[in-house]
């Protein structure tokens, strides 16, 4: 499973504590079998400061190789937004680290 972490604008090792859209830049993960992370790459969010139009289909085309979007919080209730419920994950304004142990949590738990 591949997930992306919005990461805090100077902090790496913080998950961006606003809207997942907004963060500047994506943590991309492969998540093995056996629930270890491992750091694909850094990505880039072009599209952060940007509102409405087709912000939401370009979000989806930047991630389009992640499974699940991780994030402080999201902008969007129920499937509105540009990810559904089932692709997304709020974890408020925590340390990337915490943010990877409530992805393996929930793993262990489906």
């Amino acid at each position: 499973m591949r997930l992306a972490i919005a990461l805090a604008k100077r902090d790496e090792t913080k998950v961006y504590p606003g809207p997942f859209g907004h963060a500047p830049r994506f943590a991309i993960y492969e998540v093995a079998e056996d629930g270890k992370p491992r750091l694909l790459e850094v990505r880039e969010n072009p599209y952060a400061a940007m509102e409405g139009g087709d912000k939401h289909q370009r979000m989806r085309e930047l991630l389009k190789d992640v499974d699940l979007r991780v994030g402080a919080r999201f902008g969007h209730g129920g499937s509105v937004g540009a990810f559904p419920l089932a692709d997304r994950l709020e974890v408020g304004p925590v340390s990337v680290a915490e943010a990877l142990e409530r992805v393996r949590e929930r793993q262990n738990s489906a």
